[in-house]
């Protein structure tokens, strides 16, 4: 057997998980949808004679049973959460822990671990990193050091390279870019450890070197995002929040993540400004509300906002009606208008994005001949050469430019 944190039966194994996910909070709804598929797993172990849970087992009750990808995304709900049980499984028997989506600051780190932690994060802040950074640190380090407690290593006192290496092992599967930025979160880690005294030696993690796709980022037409949007039904009180959010999106460009940040106190009617600073790099971003924008706020603001005592524009339209987690997409409230409305891009599994509302501003506002600083004003980007990018999405002057090909 497989190093597991938590080594049972599957049928124990699946009981311990159930336990642990209800103290989480998960809701009787979703438990529901997850036990079935549990069940599902279980008569398929049973038909083979298997006792234990594993990986290879669970994909092909993904692969063979559901057709669903381990590895893709964009299912519909019960493929989606048929996955997901599996995954949550895989997950708790190799940590021990289910890392559910929290906010920032609530991954404790364990005892052993936690005062280097602690310091470590602090040394982080400094350095001015985006706050979606610093989480992403803080969840990886809170996985690691849960699953080196979970396999007996309660300290640096007791760390050593091959629980490092099995657990690295447990991340076979996971894209190569997730997988480069767990690695150099924990190698950095370790050698701030390292470097103050806590440990004797230095730990050495491979280096991994994650090339970026350079093809022409995907889009949608002026004419698509006129669809997607009056595809949304503004006649009630979750309609009018998405058109909102939708349309902050396709106006502006702006990142989901400011989107679902957005704060009342961020939206100033009388002077007609919204005024936020950026998840992703922290600077300051001053937009006018355009006619259209301010009357779907105030739309939403009036007559479908639930009304609770919290800052947040947008929130979570199921009690106890509070903002979005943070990392939240809405990616599959876009697809579901999106497909509704018949739009989208053909090869890439009906795939659809709020980035992709920022790349249809952008190539509208390069088709215009605004200039790529003006652009990087109005997307908010850090430096102009991160707008350059955008250039890409000029597909008229592209097409203009092809060659012949010869026969």
């Amino acid at each position: 057997m497989d190093a597991y944190a938590v080594n049972l039966p599957m049928a124990d194994l699946i009981t311990k998980l159930d336990e642990h996910l209800v103290n989480l909070g998960y809701t009787a709804n979703t438990l529901r949808h997850l036990r079935q598929a549990w069940r599902a797993l279980k008569k398929l172990a049973l038909k083979e004679g298997e006792t234990y849970f594993s990986k290879e087992l669970g994909f092909r009750l993904l692969r063979e049973h559901y057709d669903i990808d381990p590895y893709g995304s964009n299912y519909k709900s019960f493929k989606s959460v048929t996955r997901r049980a599996v995954m949550l499984l895989l997950e708790y028997q190799i940590s021990g822990t289910i890392a559910k989506r929290q906010p920032k600051g609530e991954y404790e780190i364990p005892a052993g671990f936690n005062d280097v932690g602690n310091k470590f994060m602090e040394s982080l802040i400094e350095t001015n990193l985006a706050p979606g950074t610093l989480y992403n640190y803080k969840m990886h380090l809170f996985r690691a050091t849960t699953f080196f407690v979970n396999h007996g290593v309660s300290d640096f006192k007791a760390l050593n390279n091959d629980i490092i290496n099995i657990y690295l092992k447990t991340l076979a599967g996971l894209s190569k870019s997730y997988i480069a930025g767990i690695t150099r979160a924990l190698s950095k880690f370790l050698n701030f450890a390292n470097k103050h005294g806590y440990t004797e030696k230095a730990f050495v993690l491979p280096e991994i070197t994650v090339y970026k796709d350079r093809r022409v980022p995907e889009y949608y037409t002026a004419d698509e995002v006129s669809k997607i949007l009056s595809n949304i039904d503004r006649g009630n009180a979750l309609g009018k929040r998405n058109y909102a959010m939708v349309l902050l999106g396709a106006r502006y460009g702006l990142r989901i993540s400011d989107i679902v940040s957005l704060k009342l106190s961020e939206l100033d009617f009388e002077n007609n400004r919204i005024s936020i600073t950026q998840q992703k790099t922290g600077k300051p971003l001053t937009l006018d509300i355009l006619p259209d924008v301010g009357w779907a706020l105030i739309d939403y603001l009036k007559n479908g906002r639930p009304e609770v005592e919290c800052d947040s524009v947008f929130l979570c339209h199921t009690h106890p009606y509070k903002a979005f987690a943070r990392g939240e997409t809405m990616q599959h409230m876009l697809r579901q208008y999106a497909l509704s409305a018949g739009v989208w891009k053909a090869g890439t599994e009906k795939r659809c994005s709020f980035h992709m509302l920022r790349y249809s501003l952008a190539s509208d506002l390069i088709q215009q001949g605004v200039s790529l600083t003006t652009i990087s004003g109005i997307l908010g980007h850090s430096e102009l050469n991160v707008t350059t990018l955008y250039a890409q999405l000029d597909v008229p002057q592209l097409k203009a430019c092809a060659l012949e090909v010869p026969v």
